[in-house]
């Protein structure tokens, strides 16, 4: 039931069902998913430890807000280490997890062309999962998780340039074409490119929210 729960709120914050900075009401929760509330605050917590969402006094707990400044480090850091991921994986994944990132990948693709953005985000997710895995390499794995669980949150932005899903799906099959041909430098390439792309596409589209909240508020 944990894992359930769990899995609901996450996909909710990650799909955008939550806002940032939504405030989320315990009782509305527990009354909307039929749980306990110790239960509630257990999965909380976790979300918490993962930067999903933060205690805001005096209100409670709210769904997280990245700053411009955090979405640079992140993704500074994200550049620094996906690359090592992907090339970690040509060396050392065994034959049953390219097979998954095979799978993963072929349904990134049909959700690509179906254009449902849940669809999308799932499978996304799997390809990045079976990548993570596949490195072997569990204390990285672990770092680009909690990476890729707050980037979640920037998710609206990364999407909001014109063509960036058909660009996203060339990236991943270019990482994804270089695993295949065990080219380890290729692989690293490809990576880079991706994230550097998904970087540049989040910050523009930040600052233009910035900037238009500031002239609001002139």
């Amino acid at each position: 039931m944990r894992q359930q729960v769990y899995g609901i709120l996450h996909d909710a914050i990650a799909q955008g069902h939550f806002k940032p900075g939504q405030r989320l009401v315990e009782r509305e929760l527990c009354e909307t998913l039929q749980i306990s509330r110790p239960l509630l605050r257990e999965v909380l917590r976790n979300l918490e430890a993962e930067g999903l969402i933060r205690p805001v006094e005096p209100r409670g707990l709210e769904v997280a807000r990245i700053t411009i400044e955090d979405a640079h480090n992140i993704y500074e850091i994200r550049l620094a280490l996906e690359g090592i991921a992907v090339a970690s994986f040509v060396r050392s994944a065994s034959e049953g997890q390219r097979q998954v990132l095979h799978a993963a990948f072929a349904s990134f693709e049909e959700a690509c062309k179906t254009g449902d953005p849940k669809l999308v985000h799932t499978s996304k997710n799997r390809f990045y999962e079976a990548i993570l895995e596949g490195c072997n390499n569990p204390i990285l794995s672990e770092i680009l998780t909690s990476l890729h669980n707050r980037i979640q949150l920037l998710r609206g932005a990364s999407l909001s340039e014109p063509n960036r899903l058909p660009n996203t799906l060339n990236e991943l099959r270019a990482i994804y074409d270089a695993v295949c041909s065990n080219d380890e430098a290729l692989a690293k390439r490809a990576c880079d490119t991706h994230v550097k792309n998904a970087a540049r596409v989040t910050m523009k589209a930040l600052e233009r929210r910035q900037q238009a909240i500031e002239e609001i508020a002139s």
